[in-house]
């Protein structure tokens, strides 16, 4: 059962009001994007610290990057003119990543449930960076195939109801400049996770590691003004102590976007911090962490574990679903658990052998 509100509280959100890059900045990003070396790396990792530091992250230079990628990167401004397409009301989920209480891969176990649940599902994938392993990581541990062709992100989704994608594959050449250059949160966590998967989805769901999810919100908005609905959540557990899923503890931000419009809720929850980190926190090797994700989708998964994947499964409902309750989209959650929903998407990813992907 997850935890009731102690406090909770909503307010809309505005655009912050700031300039965009300024023409040397952005020829310098630009110029970042193509350098390489550990002296740009550098520059590039100064850059980022110092503006997540600051409190300098707004929705236009979000859009002033987003701008400078898609001109980088012909692959990704190819998606731009024409996402891959995918269902009525599919869900892309993404995730920021660099936390600092790793936990098990959260977002694919819900994914995965909201699958279950009946939504169409696209889930970006990478493997481990700051994190003992990523998503790409546990699911080759459970038999998944990743797609790197982004052309066959429809076929997986109208046969199984769930693609899992990698992010690089929107965005090859940007992916091979980022990767591995950041081990910390930075401006482009904000936003590019979620832009990039370029599937005509009709809304998003991004886990970020920092409290201004209506910066990212209004940011995503900026680069894709294509989805009509997303939610960018986060939850504090303590000083700093961050995950960025939604948690049934302690403190979680969301900020919810409707046609460009924000409205940002904060929820103060009950339980006790200390079992339930030790719970979730991520194990010492891939087939460790993907034991957990497997346990967290069974029927009778432990009360820490499927809350916590549950919580989040049921936000990519309600996103696929506008017109029904949170707690209605938690019930169907529920319901795809008990019927054991999550074991037969998992059987038909593993059966689906893809077409040879294009590299």
């Amino acid at each position: 059962m997850v935890n009731p509100s102690l406090e909770c509280g909503s307010w809309p959100v505005d655009p912050p009001v700031a300039p965009p890059l300024l023409p040397e900045q952005a020829r310098w990003f630009t110029a970042t994007l193509r350098s390489k070396g550990e002296s740009a790396d550098d520059a590039w990792r100064t850059w980022a610290a110092r503006l997540v530091k600051r409190d300098q992250v707004n929705t236009e230079l979000l859009r002033s990057i987003w701008e400078a990628v898609v001109g980088f990167d012909e692959t990704l401004a190819r998606f731009v003119e024409a996402p891959v397409p995918v269902p009525p009301g599919t869900v892309s989920v993404s995730g920021s990543g660099k936390e600092t209480l790793k936990t098990f891969n959260v977002s694919t176990a819900a994914a995965l449930m909201a699958a279950a649940a009946g939504v169409s599902v696209v889930k970006g994938t990478s493997a481990s960076v700051s994190a003992v392993s990523g998503s790409d990581d546990v699911l080759a541990e459970i038999g998944v195939p990743v797609l790197h062709d982004p052309a066959l992100v429809t076929e997986s989704v109208l046969r199984t109801g769930i693609a899992f994608v990698s992010y690089g594959s929107f965005c090859p050449r940007y992916a091979a400049r980022y990767d591995g250059c950041f081990r910390a949160l930075n401006p482009m966590s904000f936003l590019m996770p979620a832009a990039s998967l370029l599937v005509s989805a009709d809304a998003f769901l991004h886990g970020l590691a920092h409290d201004d999810v209506g910066t990212a919100a209004h940011g995503i908005h900026a680069a894709r003004p294509d989805i009509a609905r997303g939610r960018v959540g986060t939850t504090l557990l303590g000083p700093g102590l961050r995950v960025d899923e939604l948690a049934p503890v302690s403190r979680t931000t969301y900020a919810d976007l409707h046609w460009g419009h924000v409205k940002v809720t904060q929820r103060v929850l009950g339980g006790s911090i200390g079992p339930w980190r030790r719970a979730v926190a991520h194990r010492a090797s891939h087939r460790a962490n993907a034991a957990v994700l497997l346990e967290s989708l069974r029927p009778d998964a432990t009360t820490v574990l499927a809350d916590f994947v549950d919580v989040n499964a049921a936000a990519v409902v309600s996103l696929a679903r506008p017109e029904i309750t949170e707690d209605d989209a938690l019930t169907l959650v529920h319901e795809a658990r008990r019927r054991g929903g999550p074991a037969r998407i998992l059987h038909s990813l593993r059966e689906t052998t893809p077409r040879k992907e294009s590299r």
